[in-house]
């Protein structure tokens, strides 16, 4: 799980190495920063320099949604769901008919988006 580093208020130089490693992948995910290196407490964009006296913080990436390959579900599918635990489930009309789908390769994959933002309808 990573640590979420948006509301940060440690300097670099004082902060854990999981909360380093959490700076640095959001970095690798093209993620954007704001610093305060000052007593004033102003937030500016920054590109980090990684400097142990400045506060970074972490801009939250966009949320996406799962990428879901319906050509390959049958037909009868109209509904796909992710689970508060994170499984994927497919449902036919009026949920009568449901199936886990998590399992099988290339069928989903899984966005940023929070699980109850989840469901989608069958594009038509």
């Amino acid at each position: 799980m990573t640590i979420d580093m948006s509301e940060n208020r440690v300097p670099y130089g004082l902060l854990t190495d999981e909360e380093k490693a959490a700076l640095h992948e959001h970095e690798k995910a093209g993620g954007a920063f704001v610093f305060c290196g000052d007593e004033v407490g102003m937030w500016h964009p920054a590109i980090p320099v990684w400097t142990d006296e400045v506060v970074y913080r972490t801009v939250p990436l966009p949320k996406t949604q799962d990428v879901i390959a319906w050509e390959k579900l049958p037909d009868w599918v109209e509904w796909v769901a992710r689970d508060m635990d994170g499984s994927v489930w497919c449902y036919g009309a009026g949920d009568a008919v449901h199936r886990r789908i998590d399992g099988f390769p290339g069928i989903v994959q899984i966005g940023t988006c929070d699980w109850r933002d989840s469901k989608q309808r069958r594009p038509r």
